[in-house]
């Protein structure tokens, strides 16, 4: 098991990725909200270095709520665990817009500037999850002969956000350098973990909407 950096270049945002995300579709943002972002991007480019890792085990799905892995039950809930049904292995893995990122949020909450501040989170949360369809790059590279599913985190379809103590036991406690709160919330903040169902035979068909059961998510908007 190794922690892997990612060149930036390999995840490098657009301004356009931005934009879309922030919710501007076909609109065309006034020149401040442009420069913004163009400076935050110039910066990132420079100075962040998102960082995976990622742990290939043996395991098995148990009922109809929990995966077993080495010594832990994971204890997922009955929505992932079907999601999982025929993976035959499972990665279980973590993936942060770094520390630096990190150190970047806290420069910017000396300001008051609440425009900057939300394009930065905008930005961090893009990085992250860039970060971790790298990573599921990087599975589809290393077994060519099997399929996965897409990535699951504790938090969602009532996985409670406890399960991460067991993820962080299985990666070694500090993946990353991420570290776990006492209520669970990773530090650096812009930071995922989870696991990832692999086998011949698994569906690998993206968590979509459909799966969740939370109502209030803005993504049900889209």
């Amino acid at each position: 098991m190794d922690d892997n950096s990612i060149a930036y270049s390999e995840i490098e945002l657009s301004p356009e990725e931005v934009l879309n995300e922030i919710g501007y579709g076909e609109s065309h943002p006034d020149n401040e909200v442009m420069d913004v972002i163009l400076q935050l991007l110039a910066l990132l480019k420079r100075e962040v270095q998102p960082r995976y890792v990622y742990l290939i085990s043996d395991g098995r799905i148990e009922g109809t709520t929990a995966v077993h892995i080495q010594n832990h039950v994971l204890n997922t809930g009955p929505t992932i665990s079907r999601l999982l049904e025929k993976s035959t292995s499972f990665a279980v893995f973590a993936a942060t817009a770094g520390v630096e990122f990190e150190r970047i949020i806290q420069e910017y909450k000396k300001t008051e500037d609440i425009l900057v501040h939300y394009i930065l989170d905008v930005i961090g949360t893009t990085v992250v999850e860039k970060a971790g369809d790298y990573l599921e790059s990087k599975l589809e590279k290393n077994f060519p002969d099997m399929l996965h599913t897409h990535r699951f985190s504790p938090g969602y379809c009532n996985w409670h956000l406890t399960e991460q103590r067991k993820i962080f036991a299985l990666l070694g406690n500090r993946p990353c350098g991420i570290t776990l709160s006492d209520v669970c919330l990773m530090h650096p903040i812009k930071s995922i973990s989870g696991i990832i169902g692999i086998g011949k035979d698994v569906q690998t068909k993206k968590y979509a909407c459909q799966y969740c059961e939370l109502e209030t998510c803005y993504k049900r908007k889209k």
